[in-house]
């Protein structure tokens, strides 16, 4: 290289082009590849290069005329660092550009080739008789150069002058065309890249990165499907939404209204969200009492969610429960049972008591004669009925003489336990007998079940069994159809306070601070919880066998899985004994009752106290159940108190199974005598 060579690299740009990735000096565009000495004169160059050449003054003094001696190569170095000096300065207010060297055309036919042989531009010569090529001129965007051509912001398409020539309209093509083909491959990817067949490697591009405007699909999302489609088909649709969302979808027009009305779509919807449960191993069954009616024609499945949705809030909410206690028994109630139409109680002064649910009135009393025939349990010393409902403003309303019965086969001590289904009722005794009385024969005793030496303190029973738990600490299981002893279990070291069958599945537990899990046909103990550090006093069995909740004297609830032994759960929940347990298997609550007069309900998924009633008894509280609309609790005070959060709602009684037992239906169709 030539001093004067050296020297004139050393005056221009020292800062490397970020838009330039082929670092020779030459002024020929990358996709030509041309011979590097080429032979040029100073009459050669275009005249407008002398508007956008190097602006520095020093330049054009020291490098513009050229010296006679000077020799060829040193021309061509100076007018390659001129233009690339033209290039640098120029690109300074540009965004950089994408490489072009792999999409410029090559081919004398492209738009490119047609638009720089359709300039005006005069061309200039080579040695070799072909044009010279020149590198694309970017200019700044500052106002100070708004007559220069202006390249192109993204989609933007570049601003060309009309006094510029040939290479800058070149430039704006050739952008125009690598733009179109880079958005092009943002939309589809090479096929080489594309798994057609199983979706692999597409991918779409945004519409904020093509630009493209929302309104073109508006028009698409705003598409009334509902009104496209078959009957069938929008019925299906629509009954997968809830309550609220049916309400809201009867507001969008007068097509969708319409479509909403139809009762198929809430009672499917109804029977999909209402009908879950928590631990039954099935979904609650039409018309089998647990809030779910029985699919009847005529029924207004709307109304029937409407009232199950503000009854299921009340529950949440835990304050809209409307109380009422039951007066009669003369003694402590220690057993009930109940549901839609009637409440049994047991009681210590030895009678059992059938009330109406709805009309809250006793219907029918039976116990020993001494007990039955004495006027006093009807009529007070004023002559006024003892059976009534009081409210909590100590109004006394409906009140009623029941009818009294005693029949040859009867308890002659207090009743401790007692259950019943459609068929019969089973109830047990201090005089550590139970009887089975038939309910659709107006609860004529059976039979009597004789084995146990102490009192019968539980019992409970299925299709195939009736099994009863003793303060003798055994358990004993009987043929439900002919009233057979089949067996004897005991392992308890204390009275068994409580039992509870599933299939050929028994829990018990015992003052003995154990819970055992027995199997029925074997006799043998499956599986014993330990954890309590006080005796038991009761013990539940979720339907499905899969839970098991026990508490006692030491004032905590343990929940256990059923199948490993496990204690999954423990609740520090009463300030006494804890005397009632019930799981409700379908909603998943937990009813507790204590002898420090509180009823509280649990959350047997988390253990977190949802509810809470104390005070409601004055004593002990000896019994506590629920259903899916009410709690009914029993203590040593001698009442029934009914927590009724159906109370006042709307079309309640449209959830109950059936309306069997009306006000003025009368005990004999009633199916008490």
């Amino acid at each position: 290289m030539e001093p004067g060579d050296q020297q004139e690299e050393s005056l221009g740009p020292t800062t490397a082009n970020p838009f330039r990735k082929h670092r020779n000096g030459s002024t020929s565009t990358p996709w030509r590849r041309r011979p590097k000495s080429l032979v040029l004169g100073e009459q050669d160059y275009p005249r407008q290069f002398g508007d956008l050449a190097i602006e520095d003054g020093h330049h054009d003094a020291n490098h513009d005329a050229s010296k006679p001696g000077d020799s060829l190569k040193g021309r061509i170095r100076r007018a390659s660092l001129s233009l690339k000096g033209i290039v640098r300065r120029d690109r300074r207010g540009s965004e950089p550009v994408v490489d072009s060297s792999d999409v410029r055309p090559t081919t004398s036919h492209s738009a490119w080739h047609k638009l720089r042989q359709a300039a005006s531009f005069r061309h200039p010569r080579t040695s070799y008789g072909h044009h010279g090529n020149l590198e694309t001129i970017y200019s700044p965007v500052e106002a100070d150069f708004s007559r220069l051509p202006v390249p192109g912001n993204g989609l933007a398409p570049p601003i060309i002058p009309r006094h510029t020539g040939a290479a800058a309209k070149a430039s704006a093509a050739w952008q125009n065309e690598h733009l179109a083909r880079y958005y092009q491959d943002m939309v589809s990817f090479p096929e080489y890249q594309n798994d057609r067949e199983s979706g692999i490697g597409i991918a779409l591009a945004s519409t904020s990165q093509l630009n493209i405007g929302t309104e073109q699909s508006a028009p698409v999302l705003r598409k009334d499907f509902i009104a496209e489609l078959p009957s069938e088909l929008v019925v299906q649709i629509l009954s997968h939404l809830n309550a609220v969302q049916l309400v809201t979808a009867s507001r969008v027009s007068r097509v969708w209204h319409h479509h909403v009305q139809d009762q198929y779509i809430w009672r499917k919807s109804f029977l999909a969200k209402k009908t879950g449960t928590y631990a039954t191993g099935f979904p609650v069954q039409p018309g089998t009492g647990s809030g779910v009616p029985s699919i009847r024609p005529g029924n207004d499945w709307q109304k029937i969610y409407r009232a199950r949705e503000e009854l299921d809030k009340r529950w949440n909410i835990g304050k809209q429960a409307r109380a009422v206690f039951l007066h009669g028994h003369m003694d402590s109630v220690y057993c009930q049972q109940f549901d839609e139409n009637k409440v049994i109680t047991g009681s210590r002064d030895k009678t059992i008591r059938i009330w109406d649910m709805h009309s809250l009135q006793c219907r029918l009393i039976i116990g020993p004669p001494e007990v039955v025939n004495d006027t006093s349990i009807l009529f007070d010393s004023a002559g006024r009925p003892t059976h009534y409902a009081l409210y909590p403003d100590d109004q006394r309303m409906n009140p009623s003489v029941p009818v009294t019965v005693s029949f040859p086969t009867h308890h002659s001590a207090s009743i401790l336990c007692l259950q019943y289904d459609d068929d019969i009722l089973v109830t047990g005794s201090s005089d550590s007998t139970c009887i089975v009385y038939s309910v659709r024969s107006g609860y004529r005793p059976v039979r009597r079940l004789q084995f146990h030496t102490a009192a019968v303190l539980d019992l409970a029973f299925d299709d195939k069994h009736i099994v009863t738990c003793s303060k003798d600490c055994s358990i004993c299981v009987w043929d439900r159809a002919t009233g057979t002893l089949i067996k004897q279990l005991t392992g308890h070291t204390g009275p068994v306070n409580a039992v509870q069958l599933r299939g050929n599945t028994l829990v018990s537990c015992s003052g003995d601070f154990t819970v055992k899990l027995w199997n029925i046909d074997s006799g043998k103990v499956i599986r014993e919880f330990t954890g309590h550090t006080k005796g038991l006093a009761c013990s539940q069995f979720s339907e499905d066998g899969r839970y098991v909740a026990s508490a006692g004297s030491d004032k905590v609830i343990r929940i256990w899985n059923a199948n490993t032994g496990e204690c999954i759960r423990e609740i520090q929940a009463h300030e006494s004994l804890v005397r009632s347990l019930h799981i409700d298997s379908i909603s998943g609550r937990l009813i507790s009752g204590s002898y420090d007069t509180d009823i509280k309900v649990f959350d047997m998924e988390t253990g977190e106290q949802l509810l809470d009633f104390p005070g409601w008894h004055v004593s002990w509280i000896l019994s506590a159940k629920s259903d899916y609309r009410r709690i009914v609790s029993t203590g040593q005070d001698a009442k029934i108190l009914i927590m009724d959060f159906g109370a006042d709602v709307p079309d309640i009684r449209m959830l109950e199974s059936t309306r069997k037992y009306e006000g003025t239906t009368d005990i004999c169709n009633a199916g008490f005598i």
